[in-house]
C-alpha cells in the first residue's frame, strides 16, 4: 500500500497557503495531503484572470490574492475549507492528460460527500464541455461554470478542482464552501446590479450546509475525503510535519491588495 503524508490543518491567510502550496509543488518528494481553510475574507483570482476591477474589495477590507492555479475568482472564509494533494511526478495518478489527471480525486470526493448523505454527481467531459454560454458575471466566479470531474449536488457546483504542474510533480486542489455566500462574493466583483449577480450565481453554486441532511465540520469533511482517498488511491495516510526544504523555501505569496 502506497504511504502518503497528512500534513495539519491550518488556518490562516491565503497568501501564506498559496506559498506553501508552492513549496509542496517545488520541494515534497511523495504524495501528500494538505488542508487549510483561510481565517479572514479574501477575494482569491484565477493565475490567468484578466484583471478585474477590485476596488469594492479593497473598500471592504477583504485581501486580494492571486493563486498559481488557473480559474477564476473565489470568495474564501473560514467557512471554505482547501484541499492540496501534491503527487510525484512519476506517481501512476499523476497523469499526462490534464483533465483526467482530476478523475481520481473527483471519484474520492464524490465517495465521501455520499457517505456523508450528500445526493451528488460526478461532471463529465461532455457535461463540461456542453454547458453551454455562461454568463459573464457569474464566469467572473470560480463556482459560476464548470469542469470535467468536479462534484455538482441539486445541479449546482459543490467541489471545484484546480492544478498546479511543476518538473517535481503535479499539485491537484479541491475546494469546498461549507456555506456559500453569493452575496458577499457579488459585492466584490465589479457588476452593475449586484443583487441580480448574487441571484445568478447562487443558482450556479451551492455550500455544503444546503445539502446535508444534518450539519458537517470542518473535520467531518477531512476526516471522510481522508478516508476515501485511501480507498481510490490504494494509499494509507499518515500525520506528519512539514519538511525543512518546503519549510524554507520561499513559495509563491501573490498578495496583490
Amino acid at each position: 500500500m502506497d504511504t502518503w503524508r497528512l500534513l495539519p490543518y491550518d488556518l490562516g491567510p491565503s497568501d501564506r497557503h498559496f506559498a506553501m502550496s508552492d513549496a509542496l509543488v517545488r520541494q515534497a518528494g511523495s504524495p501528500t495531503v494538505w488542508w487549510h481553510s483561510t481565517d479572514e475574507p479574501s477575494l482569491i483570482l484565477g493565475a490567468g484572470q484578466r484583471a478585474l476591477d477590485v476596488s469594492a474589495a479593497e473598500r471592504t477590507g477583504v485581501r486580494i490574492v492571486r493563486r498559481s492555479a488557473g480559474g477564476t475568482a473565489v470568495y474564501a472564509g473560514p467557512g471554505v475549507l482547501g484541499q492540496d494533494v501534491f503527487l510525484p511526478a512519476d506517481h501512476p495518478l499523476a497523469l499526462p492528460d490534464v483533465v483526467e489527471a482530476y478523475r481520481w480525486l473527483g471519484d474520492a470526493w464524490l465517495e465521501a460527500l455520499e457517505s456523508l448523505g450528500v445526493t451528488a454527481e460526478l461532471v463529465s467531459v461532455d457535461r463540461a464541455r456542453n454547458q453551454g454560454p455562461i454568463d459573464p458575471g457569474v464566469a467572473m466566479a470560480c463556482f459560476g461554470s464548470l469542469s470535467p470531474y468536479e462534484v455538482t449536488a441539486e445541479g449546482r457546483k459543490l467541489v471545484g478542482l484546480a492544478q498546479v504542474r511543476r518538473a517535481r510533480g503535479v499539485l491537484l486542489q479541491a475546494g469546498i464552501h461549507l456555506h456559500f455566500d453569493p452575496v458577499s462574493l457579488a459585492r466584490v466583483l465589479p457588476a452593475a446590479d449586484t443583487d441580480s449577480l448574487a441571484e445568478r450565481l447562487e443558482e450556479a453554486a451551492v455550500g455544503l450546509d444546503e445539502v446535508t441532511p444534518e450539519p458537517v465540520s470542518v473535520a467531518d469533511v477531512m476526516t471522510a475525503v481522508n478516508r476515501s482517498v485511501e480507498h481510490v488511491a490504494g494509499s494509507r495516510l499518515l500525520t506528519a510535519d512539514w519538511s525543512a526544504e518546503e519549510l524554507h523555501h520561499p513559495g509563491d505569496s501573490r498578495e496583490i491588495g
